[in-house]
């Protein structure tokens, strides 16, 4: 697995923003985001392995944050 390669995939994914959604404005799941970004063709099975355990975390934390800023709104 080559560490480098995967790290920089994260970097970017994270540089983008937001992670993509669908037209319902929920998270994609984990497979279709590594289709979404094409990693699926771009990686080995072992760094396939790993991102998506990142990518889970990603749409995790991401998703913790969301509720952070609607807690916010609410009295």
């Amino acid at each position: 697995m080559n560490v480098y390669k995967v790290r920089s995939i994260i970097a970017w994914i994270r540089s983008q923003g937001k992670l993509p959604r669908d037209a319902y404005g929920q998270m994609l799941p984990v497979d279709d985001l590594m289709a979404w970004f094409g990693l699926n063709e771009r990686l080995s099975p072992g760094e396939q392995l790993y991102m998506r355990k990142e990518l889970g975390l990603m749409v995790e934390a991401e998703l913790s944050l969301d509720e952070l800023k609607l807690s916010e709104l609410l009295p």
